[in-house]
C-alpha cells in the first residue's frame, strides 16, 4: 500500500459504501436479472445457475466482510475479493454473454473494495479486460466481435470511472467537512473556555475595584478616626472620644453594608433613582468626618443611568482616598456638571501634587482609569505643586441637568481657583 497518500484519499473510496441492507438488495436483483437472462438463453442452463451461484458464494464469503469492515486500507483480503469478482465477471460472460449486464453490479463493488482512486481504476480495467475475454471466448474470434466487445466495455469503462470519481469526490468532500466540522467544534471548546478564563479574570478584578473602592477606603477612615480617638483619650478629652467611637461605629457600619452588597452581587454606591447629587453629598459628609477635610461640593441633579452613577460615586471616594493619604491639602472640591450629552466630574485639592507620568505602584488610579475606559469616558490629571485636578467625562446620551432639580448643591463656600462649573 502506498503509505504517502493522503488520509483523504486512502478513505473516499471506501467511505462510498452504503448499508449492507441495500449493498444484499442490489445483490439480489443482480441474481434475479441474471437468473432471467440464464433462462431465456441458448447456452446450457447447468452452467448459468453455476455461475449465479458462485457469484453468490463469492459475495457471502469473500466480498461481504471486506465492504463491512470499510477500513480504507488495501489489504490481502480486499484484493483477494477484487480478484474473485474479476473472475467472476469473466467466467459470467464467457458462460453466457448477456451476462455482461452483471457488471453493473460488479464496477461499484470494486470501487467500493479498492481503497484508492488508482487501485479501483485498476480493478475495473482488469474486470473490463476479463469480460472482454469472456465475450471472445462465448462468441468466438472475429473482427465484428472485437470491435462490439471494445465498444462495449470502454463505454462501460468510462461510465464507471466518471461515476466512481464522482461518487469519490461526493466521500472526499463529506470526509473534508466532518474533519472541518471537528476542528470547528475544537476551535469552539477552546474559544469557551478561553472566555470562561477571561469572564473569570474580568470579574475578579472587577471585585478587586469594588472592594478597593468601598469596604478598603471605608476599613482606612475607621482606622485613621481609631488612631485620632487614641490621641484624644491619651489627651483626656472623653467626650471628644466618645464622639468619635461613633463615628468609627457609623462608618464600621457602612462598611459592613459594603460588603454585604458586594456580596449580593450588586452596585454598592448609596444610590437611589437618579439621586447622584445626594450620593456625593454622603461620600464627602463621610469623608469630612473621617479626615477632617473641609469639602466643596457643587453637583447638578444630572439624570444618569445607575451604572455611570457608580462610576462617578467611585471615582469621588478614590480621589478623596488620594486626598486624604498624599496630598495633605486641607481643603478639597468636588463638582459635577452636564455639557452636550457629557457628565463631567473633577476633584481638586490644594495639596503638594505629584508627577502624574511618575510608574504607580498603587491600585487607585490605574482602577479609576480602568473603570472609566471600561464606560468609555475620559480621564486626565493635572498637578502641580499647588495643588491637583482629576478630571473624567463620561459620553451620556441627553445627559443634562434635571429641570426639576435646583441647578447645583453647594454645601461648601466655593474657594480661590476653584475649577468652574
Amino acid at each position: 500500500m502506498d503509505r504517502g497518500r493522503s488520509d483523504a484519499e486512502q478513505a473516499a473510496p471506501a467511505g462510498t459504501a452504503i448499508s449492507m441492507r441495500w449493498w444484499d438488495a442490489g445483490l439480489g436483483l443482480t441474481v434475479v436479472v441474471l437468473a432471467v437472462l440464464g433462462s431465456s438463453s441458448d447456452r446450457p442452463t447447468g452452467a448459468s445457475l453455476a455461475v449465479v451461484a458462485g457469484l453468490v458464494v463469492v459475495w457471502v464469503a469473500v466480498v461481504r466482510p471486506v465492504i463491512r469492515r470499510d477500513d480504507g486500507l488495501l489489504s490481502r483480503s480486499a484484493v483477494v475479493a477484487a480478484s474473485a469478482v474479476v473472475a467472476v465477471g469473466g467466467a459470467a460472460v464467457a458462460t453466457t454473454p448477456g451476462f455482461a449486464a452483471v457488471q453493473a453490479f460488479l464496477m461499484p463493488t470494486l470501487w467500493t473494495l479498492m481503497p484508492t482512486i488508482r487501485s479501483a481504476i485498476t480493478a475495473n480495467v482488469a474486470l473490463c479486460l476479463a469480460i472482454s475475454t469472456g465475450f471472445v471466448i462465448s462468441l468466438g474470434w472475429s473482427p465484428e466481435t472485437l470491435a462490439t466487445v471494445v465498444t462495449s466495455e470502454a463505454l462501460s469503462l468510462v461510465f464507471s470511472i466518471a461515476l466512481g470519481l464522482w461518487i469519490t469526490t461526493i466521500a472526499r468532500v463529506g470526509i473534508e467537512r466532518g474533519r472541518l466540522l471537528d476542528e470547528l467544534r475544537e476551535a469552539q471548546a477552546e474559544l469557551a473556555a478561553r472566555n470562561r478564563d477571561i469572564g473569570g479574570s474580568t470579574e475578579r478584578e472587577r471585585l478587586a475595584r469594588e472592594i478597593h473602592d468601598t469596604i478598603a477606603q471605608s476599613l482606612t477612615g475607621v482606622v485613621m478616626l481609631t488612631q485620632r480617638t487614641r490621641r484624644t483619650l491619651a489627651e483626656g478629652d472623653v467626650d471628644g472620644a466618645l464622639d468619635r467611637l461613633t463615628t468609627i461605629e457609623s462608618a464600621a457600619r457602612e462598611a459592613l453594608t459594603e460588603a454585604r452588597t458586594l456580596v449580593a452581587a450588586t452596585a454598592s454606591s448609596g444610590l437611589t433613582g437618579h439621586d447622584v447629587a445626594a450620593a456625593v453629598e454622603r461620600v464627602a459628609e463621610r469623608f469630612r468626618r473621617e479626615s477632617g477635610v473641609d469639602v466643596s461640593v457643587r453637583v447638578e441633579a444630572v439624570d444618569l443611568p445607575r451604572d455611570l452613577q457608580v462610576v462617578l460615586i467611585r471615582v469621588v471616594q478614590e480621589a478623596l482616598a488620594n486626598i486624604r493619604k498624599h496630598s495633605a491639602s486641607p481643603t478639597a472640591r468636588v463638582v459635577l456638571s452636564a455639557r452636550r450629552g457629557t457628565a463631567e466630574l473633577s476633584v481638586a485639592d490644594d495639596g503638594r501634587g505629584f508627577d502624574p507620568e511618575s510608574p504607580s505602584t498603587g491600585f487607585g488610579l490605574p482602577g479609576l482609569r480602568e473603570r472609566i475606559a471600561l464606560a468609555g469616558g475620559s480621564f486626565s490629571i493635572a498637578s502641580s505643586p499647588s495643588g491637583t485636578t482629576i478630571t473624567c467625562g463620561l459620553p451620556v446620551e441627553g445627559a443634562a441637568a434635571a429641570p426639576a432639580s435646583p441647578p447645583a448643591v453647594d454645601a461648601r463656600p466655593a474657594f480661590a481657583g476653584e475649577v468652574p462649573s
